[in-house]
């Protein structure tokens, strides 16, 4: 009579997994899986900060392009007035064709509440006059932090070469012939994640720099 001998460990493999080793198996797989959407969520989150603090300096330059624009043909008002009206810290006045109709407007750029606001006052009558009534201010730069130890904007004189300290503010209108604006952007600010981005841009001002 022939005697069976014992199943061999290869033999005993082929016959199955036991159900330790299937839970171990699901268990690891398992974990690949939450890493695997993890990592594609947090690819997904990079790349939706990356196109946003993208897309917020590109609306932040055309911003800033339109403001030097206006600041660099400031000319006299509509009644003679010297084309820079005042000159502080957080806030700019000075007239400028903004509507393009021919005649300088009164611009107005302040700072309030981490934006940057855009007023706009028309000239009406003879002789002019710019009524406060009818300025009409629009939200034109958001999420703006200023530099420490620095003020959204600061002036120099004619012939500033670049090492001249900026004119002590409020500057004498009749003095300023360049603009520095400065300050920070925070994209998607409500998230927190996004590192602040700065922004400087040097103004002259044309009709004012060989005054």
């Amino acid at each position: 009579m022939r005697i069976p001998h014992p199943r061999s460990h290869h033999e005993r493999s082929r016959a199955g997994f036991s159900l330790a080793e299937v839970l171990v198996v699901v268990a690891i797989a398992v974990v690949v899986v939450f890493a695997v959407s993890n990592f594609g969520s947090s690819l997904d989150s990079l790349g939706f900060l990356v196109t946003t603090q993208l897309q917020s300096a590109s609306d932040v330059n055309q911003s800033l392009q339109i403001m030097a624009g206006e600041m660099k043909s400031a000319e006299s008002s509509a009644n003679g007035a010297f084309p820079v009206e005042s000159a502080g810290t957080s806030s700019f006045v000075f007239y400028s064709d903004a509507y393009r109709s021919g005649v300088p407007d009164r611009v107005r750029y302040f700072y309030s509440g981490s934006t940057i606001y855009r007023g706009v006052t028309a000239p009406t009558g003879t002789p002019a006059i710019y009524p406060s009534s009818s300025e009409i201010v629009t939200d034109f730069i958001d999420h703006i932090f200023l530099i420490p130890s620095s003020s959204l904007f600061s002036y120099y004189a004619s012939g500033y070469i670049g090492t001249q300290p900026p004119l002590a503010t409020p500057a004498v209108p009749t003095q300023v012939a360049l603009v520095r604006i400065s300050f920070e952007v925070v994209a998607n600010a409500s998230s927190g994640a996004a590192p602040p981005q700065p922004f400087s841009l040097l103004v002259g001002l044309r009709n004012l720099e060989q005054n």
